[in-house]
């Protein structure tokens, strides 16, 4: 005899398998005294989603699918399996509270006339959601959408039609359409109406199957007594343009499924024009919103050519349009295509949108390879001063403009190219909050800086912290967030219950707040928009990036050249400060390599000849005894990590975060491993920027040193 089922779970994945092991937790924490079927259909996910996931859960039963066949099919498959009294449609990109499946069964047991409920849906913000609860699209709610009055004027139940943003999100009320991200069905009705419609391969097949339960005489519900997190879109990896496409042809098979024949021919081809010019109109402001970069770029090193036209032949602006030779336009041509080719080939505007070397690399290409032709073509011939200026004065603007845009905010997502680290508040203190607080630390180019950690509210039992201050209670949240300009706030699932960290993401919204959900395995952390894994695999790289005799004689030659500089402009007057200086410069022993002892000269005590001492340290650099960028000056490193002692370094800028002594390691590690010039550049604006000049002459103890 078959056991009675009380919910059926389906959940159709693909290539989301952190999201889904989150949420297969969760509904674990759900389950109470709830008897449970859960179907995962994986439509051919490449991530090895039903190997990893069917260790882990082997109570679950996996459909397996040799093709994505589509939301819709892929549905249908366990639907026609499902043996439960009700059944639950999830999105594997979701997080549930633990009282979701007890409080959505209760109320359709007591409310036997509805056939579909769902909940309150959050954003990874905390914001509400629209779609949890949506009218059923007529010709008039979407032109108000499309026109924008939808937006404007949230509060008219007219223009307002087409999410109900006019009703309280926090009032129950019948609805027409529920959110295909989550969506609890009686088992019976899905059967009657041979679930979802499989004419939809995505999107527009919640609409459908909302419309038919409605159609059939039965109510559907929006409870929002319990609410659940979606990370939308997480599960397509969606491409703008992949997603215009997809949704608008949905809109147009609804509407020729359900209204089609309602209309006369003149209205049915204006409703599907609208639709047609809704999809133009998001495809082209998509366009011009990923082209507003590009252009910006290109005007900057158009007027750079220009002005400098204008500069290097003392013309007045007034006779610019009369003495600007068509051939000098078709220069600015060139060197904008080729800009655009270069930065095509660099990926300026995708991966490397932030990247000053790739910015670098497409100006050389552009300006680079317009003096090459008009080298060749002597008609072209423009004035190569012009072209130098250009390629500096270009090149500089751009990475400004990056700077600030990495920089603008506090939700930094990686350490290069930032002034400042990544700011993170961990929510949950437990034994294993250090070990976290660790692994965050751990990840250099991420430049994690944590913060602090927040307990639970009237916690019980004691936890070493291993340093890591502990800055208040959950209730403390907003204030801590504010006074410690927190980027990220990090929830540990082991420590809190998912109807906490719910409730907190809702009360204590704050824009430019990353918020983010680490499991209890500690192995990746679930953000908005990527999952971030925090175990790196162990790979021995046996070539050392900071041995290549290259980067060794670009470093020697960047320090040569930059010691020279500021030894130049300061001679002046820190020479007859040191040679009239009453006090004598000593010899102090430190230990840049564990073999040789490193001898330098300073002033004592240090600190009252702070300039003296840094103009000496300067000197050592031109000499060749030292770097800007390398390890800690009285550091005995380890017997593998041996390289010359610098100003500044990447472990000396995050000493003050790091508690643990394999931490620290790790930090040099990656400075060999991924050492270029750009990173020494980086690490000095850091230290400057952060006033974490890192000069360890002044920590050594004078007593022992002098």
């Amino acid at each position: 005899m078959q056991k009675s089922v009380d919910i059926s779970v389906v959940i159709v994945n693909y290539n989301v398998k952190e999201f889904l092991s989150n949420l297969l937790n969760a509904i674990k924490k759900a389950k109470h005294d709830l008897s449970l079927e859960i179907f995962v259909v994986d439509n051919a996910s490449s991530d090895n989603s039903v190997p990893y996931l069917s260790k882990q859960y082997p109570e679950i039963t996996f459909i397996k699918n040799s093709r994505n066949i589509g939301f819709a099919k892929a549905n249908n498959q366990a639907i026609k399996k499902a043996n439960g009294t009700y059944t639950l449609l999830i999105n594997p990109d979701t997080l549930i509270s633990e009282d979701t499946l007890i409080t959505l069964r209760r109320y359709m047991d007591g409310h036997p006339q509805t056939g579909a409920c769902g909940c309150k849906i959050l954003n990874p913000d905390g914001s509400f959601a629209p779609e949890s609860r949506r009218s059923i699209p007529t010709p008039l709610s979407a032109l108000w959408k499309v026109l924008g009055l939808t937006t404007l004027f949230p509060r008219n139940k007219t223009f307002a039609e087409y999410y109900l943003s006019w009703m309280d999100e926090d009032r129950p009320s019948q609805v027409p359409v529920l959110s295909g991200a989550f969506m609890f069905f009686r088992t019976q009705i899905l059967r009657e109406l041979d679930g979802f419609d499989e004419q939809f391969f995505m999107y527009g097949e919640d609409i459908d199957l909302c419309y038919r339960t409605s159609k059939a005489g039965y109510q559907i519900d929006y409870v929002p007594s319990t609410s659940i997190i979606h990370y939308k879109g997480e599960s397509t990896k969606k491409d703008n343009i992949d997603y215009i496409v997809l949704f608008n042809r949905a809109m147009l098979q609804f509407f020729r499924k359900h209204y089609s024949y309602s209309y006369s021919i003149s209205l049915r081809i204006l409703i599907v024009i609208g639709i047609l010019a809704r999809g133009f109109v998001t495809y082209a402001t998509t366009l011009f919103r990923r082209g507003i970069q590009p252009m910006i770029d290109l005007g900057i090193i158009n007027c750079i050519l220009i002005g400098g036209f204008v500069w290097r032949y003392h013309i007045s602006f007034s006779f610019i349009f009369s003495d600007y030779r068509p051939t000098y336009l078709i220069v600015n041509g060139v060197v904008s295509l080729l800009f655009l080719v270069g930065s095509i080939n660099h990926e300026i505007y995708g991966r490397q949108r932030n990247s000053i070397v790739a910015v670098l690399k497409a100006n050389f290409w552009a300006f680079g390879g317009a003096s090459i032709i008009t080298f060749f073509l002597r008609q072209f011939a423009f004035s190569r001063l012009i072209l130098l200026v250009g390629f500096l004065l270009s090149t500089f603007l751009m990475a400004i403009l990056r700077l600030i845009r990495k920089n603008s905010g506090s939700t930094i997502r990686t350490g290069r190219g930032t002034f400042n680290s990544v700011r993170v508040l961990i929510v949950g203190l437990n034994n294993r909050t250090p070990e976290l607080a660790r692994k965050l630390q751990s990840k250099v180019e991420k430049n994690y800086e944590v913060v602090g950690v927040l307990r639970n509210d009237h916690l019980k039992g004691k936890f070493t912290t291993e340093g890591i201050p502990v800055l208040g209670e959950l209730s403390d949240i907003s204030e801590v967030i504010h006074r410690y300009r927190i980027g990220q706030v990090l929830f540990l699932l082991n420590a809190l219950s998912y109807k906490e960290i719910l409730h907190v993401i809702t009360k204590y919204r704050k824009p430019g707040i990353l918020y983010k959900l680490v499991p209890e395995s500690l192995d990746f952390v679930i953000g908005k928009a990527n999952v971030e894994y925090l175990d790196d695999m162990p790979v021995v790289d046996v070539d050392i990036a900071y041995q290549s005799a290259w980067n060794r004689f670009i470093k020697r030659f960047f320090d040569v050249v930059l010691s020279s500089l500021v030894l130049i402009t300061s001679s002046i007057i820190m020479l007859p400060a040191i040679i009239f200086s009453p006090a004598s410069p000593k010899s102090v022993h430190m230990f840049g390599n564990p073999n040789k002892g490193l001898s330098l000269t300073f002033f004592s005590p240090v600190n009252k000849h702070f300039y003296k001492n840094l103009y000496l340290l300067i000197w050592h650099i031109f000499r060749g005894r030292m770097s800007f960028v390398g390890a800690p000056v009285h550091y005995v490193g380890h017997q593998d990590l041996v390289y010359k002692p610098g100003l500044t370094g990447l472990r000396q800028i995050n000493e003050s975060r790091l508690y643990h002594p394999d931490d620290k390691l790790k930090y040099e590690i990656y400075y060999l491993q991924n050492y270029s010039i750009w990173l020494d550049i980086d690490i000095l604006i850091k230290s400057l920027t952060n006033r974490v000049y890192s000069l360890q002459f002044l920590e050594l103890d004078e007593a022992d040193s002098l």
